[in-house]
């Protein structure tokens, strides 16, 4: 018999979905940080100041939630504000300025690696003030899975879990053993509940609990968090097929109802595109009021004949409400009083004895486009061919007027895209690297002037995706301030009303190694010939070809952390060997103690990051010090890039 054994030596980096909500913080958290006032900083020279102008978030920013196949991540959005700024696009030397932000990152809070690949995820989230929201995701065939953040581990831990598999739910299949697609969630806005469509057309309502409710025994105290989290309380399985549904292509909650309203967007009579022509408007959308107490769910409106290559349903923030239906050659508003519609192309059909639709005055096509609300009247698409495309929704206080599309500039192939507060949006990609993104309203007053001109897209210049797979990590955070990027909308709208002119700066990336074309190895350019056994491996590189179309990319991998050398001095006879950290002069940070025989002080103050304690002197290019006795050699990088040591008598540092 044999056996096969692997290792997975590189985990998933493209990412499949993305979503944002408050999992380590509420609201009410996020904005009581972010009103403390600017922490105080030491003085000019002192290491700790870093540490005490650390970036604080200055608005209720959410988590930024991503997932790779089978890997799950939540990230916390870190700003740094600048204080005293003005509103605009200035700049400063670590960046462009937006909004008084001159920087922000992405701090990872917390990883995990699961043992089958997430197909859906939602965040369950209830709109108020003092409680966090939870992740809910969807395994093939029919799991799902609620998690919340626990203060008490610093992670995530499951609150509920729900199986609809086995034989007491083999009826749901209907005989199949296999499905298209795979399991779909989502969430209702405002928390109430939420819904999964399983094995086609089967519709799990899953109603959440009430603060301080959830689905432990009564054997099992609840945990008691900072912030009550939103749990599952109870679940329930619709049929769509008793309500004369076939195809199911995509379905969400609406805003502005008293219960929770559930749209449903399928297709009546399947077509083909050899009957186009004939018989292309065959999909509807249905609204159903969802009664969970009673298990009800009436139709309380619904809209037909509408194009055959809609696939995606948005639904439009209040105060306006309703539902944006999103086709490969148009885009419809529908609500249940009033619709309209704008064509994007000539492919565009309308049915007999319908007002000629309006038109766009270019050409674009929105299939697999990603979409994600940057306002309550403005929604961004990123098409499968990385344009940034904005449509406004024109409201005059009492209906939707018209819509109008605007082209942006280019970005990366997004899988993705969803909206991080008021401020940033995520694009996270397959093919590319995902980027945190952030925005803002209005004509900033100066930009960097190498960076505005209109060739320049939103995925930066090449060389900058590239240079991001071979830095430091510890010097990202300065290339991201200053090679970043801001355009503008140059493109005339129809009307004054919805011109919109937006503002996007680059702020940080989380780099993607995939999809993989081909790879070779080879040895590094500073290889070690005199290597033995697990430390030759460290000789090797891998060079992959990464990436699609214009994401292309070449990455090299190496395995654990390689450091650069830059200069080395023989120094021998070296007794110890003492690695310490600085104590600044406020005592913020602790000190390891010193051993007694070295005869130091706990209060002592340190400003190299490497002392040694020679017997003897061991580099003959520095004089010894005439007190002789026990001397200390400090070592270091000046600014310049130089290297500098110099050796000090231990007796007469410490006096």
């Amino acid at each position: 018999m044999s056996y096969a054994a692997y290792k997975i030596m590189h985990w998933p980096t493209g990412i499949s979905h993305c979503a944002a909500g408050f999992i380590t913080h509420s609201p009410a958290e996020a904005a009581a940080f972010s009103s403390l006032g600017p922490t105080i900083s030491g003085p000019e020279g002192d290491v700790d100041s870093a540490a005490a102008r650390a970036p604080q978030r200055v608005c209720p920013t959410p988590n930024l939630v991503v997932v790779a196949a089978n890997v799950l991540e939540v990230y916390a959005v870190r700003t740094d504000a600048v204080m005293g700024a003005e509103d605009g696009g200035t700049s400063s030397s670590a960046g462009a300025i937006l909004d008084g932000i001159s920087g922000a990152r992405l701090e990872l809070v917390c990883y995990y690696r699961l043992h089958g690949n997430i197909e859906s995820m939602a965040v369950l989230s209830d709109g108020t003030e003092n409680t966090r929201d939870s992740i809910a995701l969807a395994f093939k065939d029919a799991k799902i899975a609620c998690l919340e953040f626990d203060d008490s581990i610093n992670g995530l831990r499951t609150s509920s879990m729900h199986c609809f598999e086995g034989p007491d739910w083999l009826h749901l299949k209907r005989g199949r053993e296999s499905f298209a697609c795979g399991p779909v969630i989502k969430a209702d806005p405002q928390g109430r509940c939420g819904a999964a469509l399983f094995y086609g057309l089967q519709m799990i309502i899953l109603k959440a609990a009430q603060v301080g409710q959830s689905l432990v025994g009564e054997d099992e105290p609840t945990r008691m968090l900072s912030s009550a989290a939103v749990r599952i309380d109870s679940s329930y399985v619709i049929d769509l097929r008793l309500l004369e549904m076939n195809h199911i292509k995509d379905f969400t909650f609406v805003h502005g109802y008293i219960e929770p309203v559930l749209v449903i967007l399928h297709e009546q009579e399947p077509t083909w595109a050899g009957r186009i022509s004939s018989k292309n408007q065959t999909c509807m959308i249905s609204a159903f009021s969802i009664s969970m107490s009673l298990k009800q769910h009436p139709m309380i409106w619904s809209s037909a004949k509408l194009p055959h290559d809609a696939y995606q349903l948005l639904a439009v923030p209040p105060p306006i409400s309703g539902i944006l239906v999103v086709c490969a050659n148009s885009i419809r508003y529908h609500s249940q009083s009033t619709s309209c519609s704008l064509a994007l192309n000539s492919f565009s059909s309308q049915p007999d004895g319908s007002p000629e639709t309006p038109k766009t005055s270019f050409h674009v096509e929105l299939d697999a486009a990603k979409a994600t609300w940057l306002s309550h009247d403005i929604v961004m698409f990123s098409s499968k061919n990385g344009e940034i495309l904005l449509l406004t929704v024109v409201y005059d206080g009492r209906a939707v007027q018209r819509l109008d599309l605007m082209k942006s500039k280019a970005s990366i192939l997004s899988s993705g895209a969803t909206t991080l507060g008021s401020s940033f949006f995520f694009l996270g990609s397959r093919l590319a690297d995902s980027l945190l993104v952030q925005f803002s309203f209005g004509v900033p007053t100066s930009i960097l002037p190498d960076l505005t001109d209109e060739s320049a897209d939103i995925e930066g210049d090449p060389p900058f995706a590239k240079r991001l797979k071979r830095i430091p990590s510890d010097v990202l955070q300065d290339v991201n301030s200053v090679e970043e990027l801001s355009f503008h909308n140059n493109s005339v709208p129809n009307s004054l009303d919805s011109a919109q002119k937006i503002s996007f700066v680059v702020r940080d990336a989380l780099i993607n190694v995939g999809p993989l074309k081909d790879f070779a190895y080879g040895l590094r350019t500073n290889s070690d010939p005199n290597a033995a056994g697990i430390a030759k491996q460290s000789n090797y590189e891998l060079v992959c070809c990464s990436g699609h179309g214009k994401n292309g990319t070449l990455s090299a991998l190496q395995q654990s952390i390689r450091p650069d050398l830059i200069t080395e001095v023989r120094l021998d006879a070296v007794e110890v060997e003492l690695s310490h950290d600085h104590l600044g002069p406020r005592g913020s940070r602790t000190q390891p103690p010193l051993p007694q025989t070295l005869g130091l002080p706990a209060s002592t103050a340190h400003n190299a990051s490497l002392l040694l304690l020679l017997s003897s002197l061991a580099a003959p290019s520095l004089a010894p010090p005439a007190s002789g006795g026990p001397c200390a050699v400090e070592a270091g990088v000046d600014a310049d890039g130089g290297f500098m040591a110099s050796i000090t008598n231990l007796q007469q540092r410490i006096a």
